[in-house]
């Protein structure tokens, strides 16, 4: 699990929630995996059709999740707020402040709990 650069470190609880949400997703689609013909592209089209989907469920907790790490809000325009934390980000650098780099961040320890062995592993 990778976070992008940020002004502030995401909490453990924040990178916690993420990863739970990040395997949630990879489970679910797993299992519709088992049941579709297509491969990921016709599962992934199955996230345009109108009605429940536990994928597309999957992914809005995931999403959320990441929102709520990078302290944005949906309701508001995603791209605004991702330009804001660039310059946030840059503006800091110029400055010689800290940032936090992509990645687990120091102060969540040891991060072996976040490793899985759930990726999609290629057909033979």
């Amino acid at each position: 699990m990778t976070l992008s650069p940020g002004p502030n470190p995401p909490t453990k609880k924040q990178i916690d929630s993420i990863a739970a949400a990040a395997v949630s997703v990879r489970k679910v689609r797993a299992a519709a995996l088992r049941q579709i013909d297509g491969g990921l592209r016709a599962l992934h089209r199955t996230l345009e059709l109108p009605g429940k989907n536990p994928l597309k469920d999957a992914h809005a907790a995931l999403d959320a999740a990441v929102l709520a790490a990078y302290g944005f809000d949906a309701k508001k325009d995603l791209l605004s707020e991702l330009l804001d934390l660039n310059r946030a980000v840059t503006s800091r650098e110029k400055a010689g402040q800290p940032v936090t780099a992509p990645g687990v961040p120091p102060s969540y320890g040891d991060p072996s709990p976040l490793i899985t062995d759930d990726c999609i592993k290629p057909v033979s």
